[in-house]
């Protein structure tokens, strides 16, 4: 599931959005809960090596759009080297959306 998870940041604020597919999401986890959008970002963040601390605000469920949405508050970590959350460019992505 977390390599299909598309993470979306807020340009200017701390807010991020980790979008993950319904059909992933519920293989994992029979309801939509803040117990599980913690325990998906806590693993997330591990295995990405992201800086900083991030606070769930919100999970939701966007049926349209199948996909299950964690909204985010990611906190500057004390003793950090870089000043703010940035994406690292390795998750860029091409036009035919290959990695880079």
């Amino acid at each position: 599931m977390l390599e299909n998870i598309i993470e979306t940041d807020i340009f200017g604020s701390n807010i991020v959005y980790l979008n993950i597919p319904e059909e992933d999401y519920f293989l994992s986890y029979e309801d939509v809960t803040k117990e599980a959008a913690e325990e998906i970002t806590k693993t997330f963040f591990l295995m990405r090596g992201r800086e900083g601390i991030p606070e769930v605000k919100n999970i939701e469920f966007i049926e349209p759009l199948h996909s299950v949405r964690i909204t985010l508050d990611v906190k500057k970590q004390e003793g950090s080297y870089k000043t703010g959350y940035a994406v690292p460019t390795h998750l860029d992505i091409t036009k035919n959306n290959e990695p880079l």
